[in-house]
């Protein structure tokens, strides 16, 4: 299949929002102190001159997730260029890999923008994580005969019911991509009610249930504790409405998808009265604390190794859920609501190692049983352990796949 231009609909765009890229390129830079991120998005960084694997992947949790590909690549012998998204992302490739590999910010989708990040590096392959579908970046990497293969590949229910011009981007898209490596059957079906070909897509598994769990991780507060994860506007203030008289004394910690939204969810959290303490500010839990709130990157995964109960969140709004497999590799209890458009291939595999939940007061009433019952929490995790640990080979997969466009 060859690959479509993303039309002159899109350039004309793309010229119209260049100003509100550079824009949020240089806030989104000095918002975490990355004076290189606006640099970087419009390409002036240079390349070297080796061959490379160019792996790109959002945000933290996907640069997380397609981790151990890269470090199975890397002791492969690979040279890799490694970039994000996001300024946190690309902090996150240099805490994990630091030197071992290049990294870098995703130039911003603008026809020089690409084409001159592409021309100034030499790849031979690019591996795009999960949904990281830029129409002018895939077209111009294929310009260049480079093989594209989407790793963990889905579509959103959003992007297949989006406005018509943006399925045509997507469809164009699609159209550069050689191999869509994905997660599960559903993703097969969505990718190809976008117009890729049967033939090109490859069900292999979620890659984040890729590899044991071997990382030993901190207790980072003594106190029992319940953990909402990557909450949402809108639920943590529905999470603590809902929350009986009888666990009000419980200690409730709240782990937000986005940290930045700490000072809001702190007023918030005044504005109903809740004692809390923040993580950020280094401010001690004590007997009167009701709410923690980890407005921290990095650290999540310690809190979900303690938690008594993980209740995900992104799954009471809109937003389709968010990574299940991470705290059902630690052995955690977890429960998620019904929006799962996201990770509903993640809630089959584990089965009996997760409880879905159809609103936010039967979430309340699932963790006042597991609460009471502490041995069924405790086999409820186990039994998410238990279904990750039986995935193990899907790196293998993967790399099985990847290997010959080598």
């Amino acid at each position: 299949m060859n690959a479509e231009s993303p039309g002159a609909a899109y350039r004309l765009i793309s010229i119209l929002l260049l100003p509100f890229w550079l824009l949020h390129g240089f806030f989104h830079g000095r918002s975490y102190s990355l004076p290189s991120y606006l640099r970087q998005r419009i390409s002036i960084k240079a390349g070297t001159g080796s061959p490379l694997v160019w792996i790109h992947a959002s945000s933290v949790g996907e640069v997380v997730a397609i981790s151990p590909l890269v470090k199975a690549l890397l002791a492969q012998g690979e040279s890799i260029l490694f970039t994000s998204f996001t300024a946190t992302g690309y902090q996150t490739i240099q805490n994990i890999f630091s030197t071992q590999l290049q990294s870098g910010i995703a130039p911003i989708d603008f026809i020089l923008n690409c084409r001159f990040f592409v021309r100034r590096h030499n790849i031979k392959l690019c591996l795009l994580m999960e949904t990281e579908l830029w129409p002018e970046l895939l077209f111009q990497t294929a310009q260049r005969s480079i093989p594209i293969i989407q790793v963990n590949a889905r579509l959103s229910a959003k992007s297949l019911q989006a406005p018509i011009f943006i399925r045509y981007l997507l469809r164009r898209a699609i159209t550069a991509i050689t191999l869509h490596i994905t997660r599960y059957p559903q993703d097969r079906r969505s990718l190809m009610q976008l117009g890729a070909e049967d033939q090109n897509i490859k069900v292999t598994g979620n890659l984040k249930s890729s590899q044991e769990d071997t990382e030993t991780t901190n207790r980072l507060i003594e106190q029992k504790y319940l953990l909402l994860a990557s909450s949402h506007e809108g639920e943590e203030v529905l999470f603590l409405q809902h929350r009986p008289d009888k666990l009000r004394e419980h200690l409730l910690v709240i782990a937000p998808r986005h940290p930045k939204r700490s000072e809001i969810i702190q007023k918030q959290l005044a504005d109903l009265g809740v004692e809390y303490a923040v993580r950020s500010q280094s401010q001690p839990v004590n007997g009167h604390t009701r709410v923690y709130l980890a407005d921290t990157l990095g650290e999540l995964k310690s809190f979900m190794a303690y938690a008594d109960i993980v209740i995900m969140g992104g799954s009471f709004d809109q937003t389709g859920g968010h990574n299940i497999i991470e705290p059902a590799k630690l052995g955690c209890a977890i429960i998620t609501g019904p929006s799962d458009s996201n990770i509903s291939g993640d809630i089959e595999q584990l089965a009996d190692g997760i409880i879905q939940v159809e609103d936010m007061p039967t979430c309340w009433r699932k963790i006042e049983y597991l609460l009471a019952n502490p041995e069924k929490a405790k086999i409820l995790g186990d039994s998410a352990r238990k279904s990750t640990q039986q995935q193990t080979h899907v790196l293998d997969a993967y790399l099985a796949e990847i290997r010959p466009y080598l």
